[in-house]
């Protein structure tokens, strides 16, 4: 079958245009991502600004009526649908296709490329852990060149097998860099690095892309902070697993001043399926310990729940399949289910160790303002039990043999 193309006028609110346009280049870059994709364009009637027009090009129409048919595509109509007041779509089939006339060899030296475009100037990347290592790799697989840094050496090989500069310090991967990318363990580790030793060698005006999970305040205080010697905080707290950071496909939140943002957009769209803006610095940071919140929760109801099957006389496997299977799973518990009835809690996906450090983090914030959590403050005091017993490397999953009849002494010994 031919390649065809599929062609949407879109109308739009009036005083819409900014946000639409955005939108729909994070939907765009998305959908890039679809094997039998071959590009889109977004264009803007210069007789109406209110008015649009999609082209995306299809390798057949076969794969764009499956794309069509698909959860994603959904979604994505979803997230452009508050901006529309109408359009249409036109499907078309290519018939003919005249290449431009080549162009004459040029003299001029062509323009140095951005800061974080393939083949431009190097990034940073310092922490890479299971997320940040994920992520970096993806960065190379998009062209990226990085210098890199962690404080355990060994991490740092598979990335300079694949094509990573490796460094000795964070200080000699960031210096005269203007984009620096953190994944570090908590605030601790971000004081350490960044106003330890990055901020001071950036290049003037850089952008530090922070996705480490820290306390609202404290994303603030560093934006601050880093304001006042010239340098530009983007906080982008990411949401997925280590697969999905070496896919792409992470869902990326930011705060933090748009016009950052829009500076390293292409680097966000390479780490995120989604990419979503919140607002002022610290909402990000927010969002994500809510998710982790959220996360804590199911683990400790799940391990609580297990626990009682287990004592009442159900099988351990065939409970934690059941509980997987029914409707009040979700995509997380499922995840755990599977850790918990294998017992493969490492390496870790979601460390016990961080997993209390979220908890206490939001807990705190939660206290600033006003709001208690007295569940949650239970699930934390959980943790503490766990990383006490010596498991904090392990996944928080783990909780489930300091949960069920014996499996604290298990798991201590």
């Amino acid at each position: 079958m031919k390649a065809f193309r599929v062609m949407l006028r879109m109308e739009i609110h009036p005083n819409k245009r900014q946000e639409f346009e955005n939108t729909w280049r994070h939907v765009a870059t998305g959908i890039a991502r679809e094997p039998a994709n071959r590009g889109q364009t977004l264009v803007r009637s210069v007789e109406d600004e209110n008015v649009y027009y999609v082209l995306t090009d299809w390798a057949d129409e076969s794969s764009f009526r499956t794309f069509e048919l698909s959860e994603a595509h959904v979604e994505n109509r979803r997230r452009l649908q508050p901006f529309r007041t109408g359009g249409e779509m036109i499907v078309t089939e290519t018939v003919y296709e005249v290449p431009p006339a080549p162009e004459a060899p040029r003299d001029a030296t062509p323009a140095d490329p951005a800061p974080g475009d393939p083949g431009g100037e190097p990034l940073a990347f310092i922490g890479l852990g299971n997320m940040g290592g994920g992520m970096a790799h993806r960065l190379l697989d998009t062209g990226r060149a990085l210098t890199v840094h962690n404080r355990t050496a060994a991490k740092a090989a598979p990335l300079a097998e694949a094509g990573a500069t490796v460094t000795a310090s964070p200080a000699e991967a960031a210096k005269g860099r203007s984009v620096v990318l953190l994944s570090l363990a908590d605030e601790a580790a971000v004081e350490e690095v960044l106003f330890g030793q990055v901020a001071d060698v950036l290049a003037p005006g850089a952008v530090v892309i922070d996705t480490s999970t820290v306390s609202p305040g404290y994303a603030r205080e560093c934006a601050e902070r880093l304001a006042g010697r010239g340098l530009r905080r983007v906080e982008a707290c990411v949401v997925g697993n280590p697969f999905q950071a070496r896919e792409g496909k992470l869902r990326v939140y930011t705060s933090g001043d748009e016009e950052d943002i829009a500076r390293v957009g292409d680097i966000l769209d390479a780490l995120g399926a989604q990419v979503v803006h919140l607002g002022a610095p610290g909402t990000a940071a927010t969002l994500k310990l809510i998710f982790n919140l959220l996360l804590g929760a199911q683990v400790a109801s799940l391990a609580e729940a297990v626990a009682y099957g287990v004592a009442a006389g159900l099988d351990r496997d065939r409970l934690l399949t059941s509980v997987a299977e029914s409707g009040f799973s979700s995509v997380v518990l499922r995840f755990r289910a599977e850790l918990m009835r294998k017992g493969a809690y490492e390496p870790a996906f979601f460390r016990s160790t961080l997993m209390e450090k979220d908890l206490r983090l939001a807990l705190g914030d939660a206290a600033v303002a006003g709001v208690p959590l007295p569940v949650l403050d239970s699930v934390r005091e959980r943790f503490v039990d766990v990383n006490a017993a010596g498991d904090g490397d392990k996944d928080a999953s783990v909780l489930l043999e300091h949960t069920v009849r014996g499996g604290r002494a298990e798991a201590a010994s």
